[in-house]
């Protein structure tokens, strides 16, 4: 069995199981260190919701219209289509549904309304070289099982329509021409390369037998695996999923009048009776398995593996073996599969997880190789009969063209948000507010990262807040060099083309008194955050492609929004949530001079007090970050000189050195122990190589004596930060002694039944008065683990 070649892409990530909510492959690709630069000028594809799936039922999660993404073929292409199923994990019950109702895997609501056909999806025959003029079709996924669920949890709001969103969807690209289709293949990765092999005789049933017909699963291969401490994470998870998503009727019978309906979720118990013509790609060493059913963090309280998780190179002998019982395992599943002589197989020795949709791996120059064949070539080969394909690697090390994932990101506040343990329901028909673009922006160069118009959502006020506007600054991380500005300007943090067109308005932005009292009236804006320095950076990297125009961004956005009416404001307060904070804390003063004297103006910083602290290990991550951040934007022009007159620029890109010298009255609402700066500032993974810290970090309640005085060191040290800056009559302070991180945007932390509290004043009551002057917030909460109102954050 011959094996491949070449360089290894090292890629980031940092995964997670979270109380039933599994991060699937979706959540992957914002940590992905991508050693590649994306394809130039992708094609974008719109979205496409399909119009009669209501009638029939076939609905997202929440009720919402399914969609799809199509590009039409041509030339030699023009009859055969090729149909690629979304991935994006699973969710097995109430609460993790709940969830992912709330985000593009759940709601049509939250979907990228243009997608970058790349990979297998390319319209480009140097980059697709056999399917790049057929008709290509994206389905989206946003059932949460794989396209097969169907039911429905009244109380809840819930759909389980999976099944039928996969029926709705074949009904209307049959309407579309695929009717007529000579050759048509089924396609999927992850989540949705399961989904390629359930319904992969279905798909072939729809077609006449001259129409020439197969299906390809990518990374879709998944074990019923024993975990490393001899459990069945994986079992337990498909189980809720079948049992709670009615899953069983739509399972093949040929299984379930053999087996349990879980055991009907897992390949090995479907290939070997699957009619139509197949073909299987998967790593050996999937990066999804080996990190979330192989050896999740729940079979590993020590640590043990951590170092071997991060990178393979970690791995003791013991581990490895671990690994290649997995890999036999696998090939002693698709035994009987191979067999046959219509199926294909290219089984890869490498750390990897989907690869037909990145283009470095699907086909590149340094695409990984099986007997000098790319994947792209060898399933060509296959769907074409050219040859047969049954290719199975050599045992790892030996592949040196693998792609191999290596664990070794720093997560932003962006990747925290799938996986929060959120004990809440989400607030009931949330106001959904529409993305507007600034059209005079790009004259005065305020673009996003890749140069596209920046944008924002605006509701208007009414009533006794008409004249009274909120802006919150949006959140999201930063980029503090070209590989990671790179990759941030393919997302919704780096391009308004990959923005939600829509967002919900809660917590501060929401438009209900009960939830939002004192401003659910105003004016309310979200100014979207696509350019990696919190609104600071000023400059371009032209061989990239990158444009470093925060500040600018800025500016537009305020011009536009006084060409609005805000010209007009008797009131107006700046907020922003975590870079977002740190961007409002920045800018207050220049918010404040867009103003007559005669305007109540006021900023707010949510989980923005980002401290130059020293890390568990003695050293300087995040002002090693920061210095990055603000050498490679440009930001030191935009800081101000009252600091700058001081300090090096660094050092004025940390409130710290800031926060005294703001004119305007400020509040800084934080929590004393930020799970951010906890997680990726005080103690990132680079200081802790031997996992520690991995129990407390999951836990505060699993921290040891020891590490709860480096927290409780953090919080007097942000105490003291603050010293002075309370002391100023017109200034507020909200600082909890919970483990969180952003309050104001939430709607269970802003103001709820349950909300925080200090000194028996929610979030919302105490930013409330500060504001109206109601009377002084200068609010600091006794030392963990004293405040039992806190909605502190569980990772496990």
């Amino acid at each position: 069995m011959s094996v491949m070649a070449v360089g290894v892409v090292a890629v980031a990530w940092c995964l997670f199981f979270v109380n039933g909510h599994v991060l699937g492959e979706d959540g992957f690709q914002g940590l992905m260190d991508l050693e590649e630069i994306p394809s130039p000028n992708p094609l974008m594809v719109d979205l496409t919701l399909i119009p009669g799936a209501a009638a029939r039922g076939a609905v997202c999660l929440d009720g919402t219209l399914p969609g799809y993404h199509f590009h039409p073929g041509f030339g030699s292409g023009a009859n055969s289509w090729l149909i690629q199923l979304e991935g994006g994990g699973w969710c097995n019950n109430i609460k993790s549904c709940v969830f992912r109702k709330t985000t593009r895997r759940g709601s049509s609501k939250y979907m990228e309304k243009t997608l970058a056909f790349t990979g297998i999806l390319s319209n480009k025959a140097e980059e697709n070289p056999d399917f790049f003029n057929w008709n290509r079709v994206k389905l989206r996924y946003c059932d949460g099982a794989s396209f097969s669920g169907e039911g429905q949890n009244k109380a809840t709001g819930l759909y389980f329509r999976g099944q039928r969103i996969f029926e709705a969807g074949m009904e209307e690209l049959m309407s579309k021409g695929m009717k007529n289709a000579d050759q048509a293949l089924l396609s999927g990765c992850s989540a949705g390369g399961l989904a390629s092999i359930l319904h992969c005789d279905e798909f072939g049933d729809l077609f006449p037998k001259t129409t020439k017909v197969k299906c390809l699963s990518d990374a879709g291969f998944f074990l019923d695996a024993t975990d490393a401490a001899g459990g069945h994470t994986m079992r337990n998870l498909y189980a809720g999923v079948v049992s709670l998503q009615g899953v069983e009727k739509n399972l093949p019978s040929t299984c379930t009048t053999r087996l349990d309906p879980t055991s009907c979720f897992f390949p090995e118990n479907l290939i070997d009776n699957i009619k139509t013509p197949l073909f299987l790609l998967n790593a050996a060493y999937d990066a999804w398995q080996f990190q979330e059913s192989l050896v999740p963090s729940s079979a590993d309280p020590h640590g043990e593996w951590k170092g071997c998780k991060l990178n393979h190179v970690n791995c003791n002998s013991t581990q490895i073996q671990f690994l290649q019982d997995f890999r036999m395992e696998m090939l002693d599943d698709v035994k009987g599969f191979a067999r046959d002589d219509q199926n294909g197989l290219f089984i890869n020795s490498c750390f990897a997880h989907c690869q037909t949709e990145l283009q470095d791996t699907w086909f590149a120059d340094d695409s990984p190789f099986l007997g000098k064949r790319k994947i792209a070539e060898s399933v060509g080969d296959w769907y074409f009969d050219r040859r047969p394909v049954k290719a199975i690697d050599c045992p790892y090390p030996c592949d040196n063209t693998c792609h191999n994932l290596v664990f070794k990101y720093v997560l932003g506040e962006d990747d925290f948000q799938g996986l929060l343990d959120l004990e809440e329901t989400p607030s009931p028909n949330p106001l959904m507010v529409d993305l507007t673009l600034i059209p005079g922006a790009a004259a005065k160069g305020a673009v996003c990262l890749d140069g596209t118009l920046p944008g924002y959502h605006f509701h208007p006020g009414f009533g006794s807040g008409a004249n009274s506007w909120l802006i919150q600054l949006e959140g999201g991380g930063w980029c503090n060099d070209i590989k990671s500005c790179v990759f941030r300007k393919a997302t919704r943090r780096g391009s308004s083309k990959y923005m939600e067109k829509t967002l919900a308005f809660t917590g501060i932005l929401s438009n209900k008194a009960e939830e939002n009292p004192d401003f659910f009236n105003w004016n309310r804006v979200e100014l979207r955050y696509c350019d990696g320095a919190s609104f600071s950076g000023e400059g371009q990297n032209e061989a990239a492609g990158l444009y470093f125009r925060g500040q600018r961004i800025f500016e537009a956005g305020m011009e536009e929004l006084m060409s609005k009416g805000m010209k007009n404001a008797d009131q107006a307060l700046l907020s922003g949530c975590s870079a977002g904070g740190l961007a409002s804390i920045l800018h207050c003063d220049e918010f404040g001079g867009l103003f007559p004297e005669t305007t109540k103006v006021k900023c707010l910083s949510d989980a923005g007090f980002f401290l130059d602290v020293t890390d568990a290990a003695g050293g300087h991550t995040i002002r090693n970050f920061y210095a990055g951040v603000v050498s490679l934007q440009g930001v030191e022009k935009n800081l101000p000189s009252t600091c700058i007159s001081r300090f090096d620029p660094t050092s004025c890109f940390f409130p710290e050195n800031l926060v005294d010298n703001i004119k305007t009255p400020l509040f800084l609402l934080n929590a004393a122990y930020d799970t951010w700066q906890f997680h990726q500032s005080l103690v990132p993974s680079s200081v802790d190589p031997h996992g520690e810290w991995n129990a407390c970090k999951s836990n505060q309640s699993n921290c040891n004596s020891t590490q709860i005085q480096l927290l409780q060191d953090f919080r007097m040290e942000m105490l003291d930060d603050v010293k002075s800056f309370a002391r100023d009559d017109q200034n507020g302070l909200f600082i909890n002694s919970c483990f969180v991180h952003c309050q104001t945007e939430r709607q269970d932390t802003w103001f709820a039944d349950d909300s925080p509290l200090i000194g028996k004043k929610k979030i919302a009551e105490s930013v409330g008065d500060w504001y109206f002057d109601r009377r002084p917030v200068k609010a600091i909460d006794c030392p963990y683990p004293c405040d039992t109102t806190c909605h502190n954050l569980v990772f496990k």
